[in-house]
This record gives structure tokens, sequence and C-alpha cells, in this order.
């Protein structure tokens, strides 16, 4: 069942805590569906006005196999319209949107898999980490689906000829290269 769950723990002081918001969908490897989008978006509204202490935010996937594996392909396949694509994608948005607007630091932790529109949302965080075997990349473009939400955000981090390899090559790279390209901390 697809979830997000969000614990709240209390650092050593006591009076500060740190929230962990966590996409639970691990048998579709934590794909964000329109359900996901909105649920995400909520959260990331709903944290910082529940926790008046928060000093940060974490979002990461349920796993080690994947932080969150991309936008649900099987929902896009069915988009049957201009404006239910417009729709969908709007939930993109509005989740990186959240994400950017939180007015606590976010901390993507990167534990596997972060491709296309999930590419976007790490973007969108503060500060990303990684584990050894994570993977980034927009490899939706090698089937023809464009990027078109978020990828802005990223030749403020990787620089415009990088972005371009992402995205007009469908190329992945592994958490090494991510971090000498200055895509994680």
């Amino acid at each position: 069942m697809a979830a997000i769950i969000t614990t709240i723990a209390r650092i050593a002081s006591g009076s500060r805590s740190i929230a962990t918001v966590t996409i639970s969908r691990a048998s579709k490897l934590n794909a964000l569906n329109s359900h996901l989008f909105n649920l995400l978006t909520n959260e990331m509204r709903t944290i910082p006005k529940d926790h008046s202490n928060l000093l940060a935010v974490i979002l990461t996937g349920q796993g080690t196999e994947s932080f969150i594996g991309g936008a649900d392909i099987a929902e896009m396949s069915v988009l049957d319209s201009p404006a239910a694509a417009r729709e969908f994608i709007t939930g993109v948005h509005t989740a990186c949107k959240s994400i950017r607007d939180c007015p606590v630091p976010v901390i993507g932790q990167m534990n596997g898999y972060a491709l296309g529109a999930v590419l976007e949302i790490a973007a969108s965080c503060d500060f990303r980490v990684a584990s050894q075997h994570a993977v980034f990349g927009m490899p939706e473009v090698n089937v023809g689906i464009p990027s078109v939400v978020e990828a802005a955000l990223l030749p403020g981090l990787i620089g415009w000829g990088r972005t371009r390899r992402l995205l007009m090559l469908g190329d992945t790279i592994s958490a090494v290269e991510a971090l000498q390209w200055g895509l994680t901390e």
C-alpha cells in the first residue's frame, strides 16, 4: 500500500526535533503516483505547522533499493488527455514546491534509485546525501518522455552541460559521480 510515513525524533538537547518523511511503496521502488504526490505535498506543508520546534526534515524512501524510483509510469501511461497530463505534472510541481517552501532545511536521503521526476524532487531539497549504491538520472527521455517539471533546478546544482547530458542522453550517474558533480553533499 502506498503511504507517507512520518516520524518525529527529538534531538539530544530535547528541545528541537527532526522529522523523517518516508515514501513507502517498496513494491514499486517507491514510485510516486498522484496520490503520493498529494500526500507528500500535504505532509511537507503540515509538519512545520504542527511542530514549531522542528530543526529539519529528512526525506527518504522505504528500503535500500530506491530513494524514489520516479513517477509512476503505469499511471502516466493511462493519462488520456492534455488536461490529465497537466494535472499530473502540476502534482509533481506542487510537491517539489512544497519541499522548496519548507521553512526548515530538507535533506534528501538517497538510498538507491533517484530517477526521473524524483531527481527533480531531490533537486528541490536543500541538501542531498546518497548511499554508495545510489543511481541518478532521467532515463525516461530514452523512451520519449520529456522531463518538463523542475529540471530547471539542475543547472544551478550541476551546470548546463551536465544537465543536458542527463536530459538529452538519458544517462544515469553513480553516487560517486553525483558527489563529484555537486549534485550531492
